[in-house]
């Protein structure tokens, strides 16, 4: 699956058990994501002043639990072109519409603060899995900015395996499989999507990242952290290697 394509992989995935011994605090969870997905680079904060005509928001979904909470948004291109870096920003609110988080801190990381590819005339979702909020979140509310780049040329063939749920004492259940990329150039990263559904609601969702990704006969292993809980459900990976010229920053 390529992101053009964005027909996610599923498993169906049944009667999980799992023994939790810990609880991992949200800080820690925190540094462990932070540190498999890469560098902060967006230094300034996210400011958007002008809203896309091109990409409208399909719907959004936030989840919490011990570790914190998430947003998934799902987003479609009406436009002919396929976009890559679409700014998207987000308030989450509690219960009485008070802003207890924004991902327009100065020092976010780029993918958190942008959406890395959309295919033309097409839907995708975007994760942000790293919402620490200042209060209890009860909804979130999104504005899509213009300033994605168009995008047409050929994009990485990258292979990534069927997930399979598997148990860590602190974390809970996290998605773990293989990414294969056996010709092509050096990539400086390839980001992966974990979302889980039951029916048609979504019940978990995390982020991963092997970053860079060299052409190996053998492949990589990944692992995606979730938050909510993944089990009995079916999760769908959606894949976003970087593109050549097109650095999120």
């Amino acid at each position: 699956m390529n992101p053009r394509s964005p027909l996610p992989l599923a498993i169906a995935l049944v009667g999980v058990a799992l023994v939790v011994t810990g609880c991992e605090s949200t800080q820690d969870k925190s540094a462990k994501i932070g540190a498999e997905l890469g560098p902060v680079k967006q230094e300034k904060g996210l400011k958007i002043t002008e809203q896309s005509k091109d990409v409208k928001v399909v719907s959004t979904t936030l989840l919490s639990d011990q570790n914190g909470s998430a947003a998934v948004i799902r987003l479609r291109n009406e436009s002919s072109k396929d976009l890559v870096g679409v700014p998207i920003a987000i308030d989450v609110l509690d219960a009485k519409g008070k802003s207890v988080y924004t991902n327009g801190i100065p020092g976010i990381e780029p993918a958190l603060a942008a959406v890395p590819f959309i295919p033309a005339v097409g839907e995708t979702e975007w994760v942000h899995d790293q919402i620490l909020a200042a209060g209890k979140p009860a909804k979130v509310e999104v504005r899509v900015g213009e300033g994605g780049k168009p995008f047409s040329g050929e994009q990485p063939q990258v292979t990534v395996s069927e997930p399979k749920l598997e148990g860590d004492p602190y974390s809970g259940l996290l998605a773990g499989g293989d990414v294969e990329y056996r010709s092509g150039e050096d990539l400086e990263r390839l980001l992966l999507y974990a979302v889980a559904r039951k029916g048609n609601e979504i019940v978990a969702a995390g982020r991963g990242a092997i970053e860079p990704l060299k052409p190996k006969p053998k492949p990589f292993p990944y692992n995606i952290y979730f938050i909510g809980d993944p089990g009995s459900a079916e999760v769908e990976i959606s894949q976003f290697p970087s593109l050549p010229g097109f650095e999120l920053e």
